[in-house]
């Protein structure tokens, strides 16, 4: 760890785009922040705990940060394991009997942005309200909806002992889970707590988060294919994987519990009441590895019996992308229309899976259903690969440039798309969210300035201008003495700019056509994180597109726009949009609630029967959603052919495959790609009055 933290602070002095010496770095800050990870509801320290740490620490921490020496971190976290494991302690030991549960006092929902107690004792009053409101929550999930107001409280008193016992139980959690952080934990906790004080992307990444991360990234990881949960202490498969070797095995099912674990032929670990992620780690190994696993079975609960699983490479189709068509009634005819999702700009240096290989091979089946417009749905897509966004723009364009990255030397680098092959030369939308991030707005903004395609969702993305580098510790100290692994660290290199030279950074790009999203009122922009990089701007890239190529002008937009604000003014789903929207910030607006048992049920019933209107009206919604079919890239179709093999369930050789199936009315309207859709309507319309008036002005000059 200490060789670790020395070559992370070399690293970030020389690779980050700031430039900072470590000696800039405000310690002040840098101790509260990481007191605060440690702490984030300000339930176990004081004010003049941190006062302490700040006298104690501040004027030799970064001594500590480049001798390479963690002491600090761990002798905080040292004091945070036994504050809280006693603090912890003395409640269980405290709940006994039922708190008062007619006070007039309120508690505060979200302590993370108040101020320290000044004191233990006012952590007393605290930890009071805590529990009286835990203890009313407690009363809610116990309560049958059947139940009326007045049996509740009638039956409280019966079910003291229960309630009781389930908070009992998650205190005794709570305090596993302290005791179970690891060094490393601490490790990563203080050391990104200082990497996020050159900018909120930069991270330290311990073997385990890298190898989450390297997952999330390709699409893959070697296991038995199975998702693991926690069921009070119990590892229990919660789902198996198609086509994985857990369920090639035919041994293992949903709902089966594993009580141990073995490598090969040798001991087994008791993994009963074992932290989740250590679970994990010794399912997961080497491919063609074998693991044993003793596992009581659902079926037969009161039995145990042992599984032997050779570990394979897991492709996680789930997270890929995937497409729909849909059919829309256009004046007495049927429209075509298409829809991509893409939750990832995911990538592989080998043999799996690519965003833009996986699209364009979507694109295709699309189009043999001959649509007439496609709509990128990008709302969940967080970014990825930067080459992964060049090449997939370069899909839409002729070629042309598509973003601009600049280094911290000043230098900018034009990426372009030189391939001429346009996979889609039609009217497209692309969908956005304030979750669209990074790759999604170089997509987004390049084609928003290539005049290719309309922007339609949130105000705008999320406003990720900045390009990361993942850096493998690349000294032997940083290996794992069994496999090999390494560390990392994952850096802010660059910024990236539009070709018309703006920075997304913290603006994002505008929509051209926005809808109206509870999005808008939640912190979860660029700009609403701490040391967030600045926007700024750079030349644009003089470049001219090819003259036939499809654009649209300002009369198309302004005219797609007008079409949908009357919708949005007038349509049942975004009257009902509004009223969910209203709803919803008049509830984030709450603050706190009451410790009033009596107020509490009051204002519990009105919100769910506020809640079930709402419900109840957005199911109606249902009916006016368009007919729609899945499409399915191979890989998930060979991925379910397998799955039903590996169960000995053969296919009739006369079923249909997802892609030929009847469309169907989906069950609940999403209405910002339904208003998407329309919007591709109204444009495909557009052109085709634009190009009978283009054709009878020719003629009546030719005349």
């Amino acid at each position: 760890m200490s060789d670790e933290t020395k070559w992370l602070l070399g690293a970030l002095e020389k690779a980050h785009f700031k430039k900072l010496s470590i000696s800039e770095l405000d310690t002040a800050l840098f101790l509260e922040r990481f007191v605060t990870n440690l702490d984030k509801q300000k339930l176990f320290f004081t004010e003049q705990d941190l006062i302490r740490f700040k006298k104690r620490y501040q004027p030799t921490i970064l001594t500590y940060l480049k001798q390479g020496n963690l002491f600090p971190a761990f002798e905080m976290y040292e004091e945070y394991r036994k504050l809280a494991v006693s603090r912890l302690n003395s409640v269980i030991a405290s709940l006994s009997e039922a708190p008062d549960l007619e006070s007039n006092e309120t508690f505060t929902l979200d302590r993370s942005d108040l101020s320290w107690t000044s004191s233990s004792h006012q952590l007393n009053g605290i930890w009071e309200g805590l529990l009286t409101h835990e203890y009313i929550n407690e009363i809610f999930s116990q309560i049958d909806d059947n139940e009326s107001f007045n049996t509740t409280l009638e039956l409280l008193t019966k079910r003291e002992d229960k309630i009781l016992g389930n908070l009992q139980k998650k205190y005794k959690r709570w305090v596993k889970n302290i005791l179970e952080f690891e060094a490393t934990d601490v490790q990563e906790l203080y050391l990104t707590t200082l990497t996020q004080m050159f900018d909120p992307h930069t991270s330290f990444l311990n073997i385990k988060e890298k190898e989450k991360f390297d997952q999330a990234m390709h699409n893959e990881f070697v296991g038995i294919g199975a998702v693991l949960t926690d069921a009070d202490g119990y590892c229990t498969i919660k789902e198996l994987l198609p086509g994985g070797p857990a369920e090639a095995s035919r041994q293992l099912e949903p709902e089966d519990i594993i009580l141990k674990v073995a490598q090969a032929e040798g001991e087994f670990v008791d993994v009963v009441d074992m932290r989740l992620s250590k679970i994990v780690e010794l399912i997961k190994g080497p491919k063609d590895t074998l693991v044993s696993l003793k596992v009581r079975p659902i079926e037969s609960p009161t039995t145990t019996k042992t599984v032997k699983i050779i570990r394979d490479k897991i492709k996680l189709t789930a997270n890929l992308a995937s497409a729909s068509i849909h059919k829309i009634n256009n004046k007495g005819d049927d429209l075509t229309l298409g829809v991509v999702e893409l939750p990832s700009f995911y990538g592989s240096s080998g043999d799996g899976h690519k965003a833009t290989d996986d699209v364009e091979e979507l694109i295709n089946l699309l189009k043999e259903d001959e649509m007439q417009g496609l709509v990128l749905d990008l709302r969940r897509n967080g970014g990825g690969y930067l080459s992964e966004a060049v090449n997939l723009a370069g899909l839409f364009i002729s070629r042309g440039p598509v973003v601009q990255v600049k280094s911290s030397d000043g230098k900018i680098r034009k990426k372009f798309d030189f391939n001429p092959k346009l996979i889609w030369d039609g009217p497209m939308i692309v969908l956005v969210s304030r979750y669209s991030a990074s790759a999604s707005e170089i997509v987004a903004g390049a084609l928003k300035n290539h005049r290719r395609a309309l922007i339609v969702g949130d105000q705008s993305t999320h406003g990720k201008g900045t390009v990361q580098s993942l850096l493998p510790m690349n000294m032997p100290f940083a290996f794992s003495a069994q496999q090999g692994k390494k560390s990392a660290a994952k850096i802010t290199i660059q910024k990236y700019y539009l070709p018309s030279g703006e920075s997304t950074q913290l603006t994002g790009v505008s929509s051209d056509i926005s809808l109206h999203s509870i999005n808008k009122y939640l912190p979860i922009g660029e700009s609403d994180l701490d040391n967030a990089l600045a926007w700024d701007k750079i030349p644009e890239v003089n470049f001219r597109r090819p003259q036939g190529e499809f654009k649209y002008s300002d009369q198309t937009v302004k005219a797609l726009l007008s079409l949908s604000k009357e919708r949005q003014l007038s349509t049942k789903e975004f009257v009902y949009l509004e009223k969910n929207i209203g709803w919803f910030r008049k509830k984030r607006d709450q603050k706190s609630v009451s410790l009033n048992l009596v107020n509490r049920l009051e204002t519990n019933l009105f919100d769910l029967n506020k809640t079930d209107i709402l419900n109840k009206e957005y199911k109606s919604l249902s009916k006016l959603s368009f007919p729609s079919k899945e499409l399915e890239l191979q890989v998930v179709k060979d991925q379910k052919e397998k799955s039903l093999l590996v169960r000995g369930i053969m296919a009739d050789e006369n079923a249909t495959s997802p892609d030929t199936e009847k469309f169907e009315i989906p069950k609940n309207l999403d209405i910002r790609l339904h208003e998407g859709l329309r919007i591709l309507k109204d444009w495909v319309n557009y052109i085709s009055v634009a190009q009978v008036t283009q054709s009878q002005s020719s003629t009546s000059k030719n005349i």
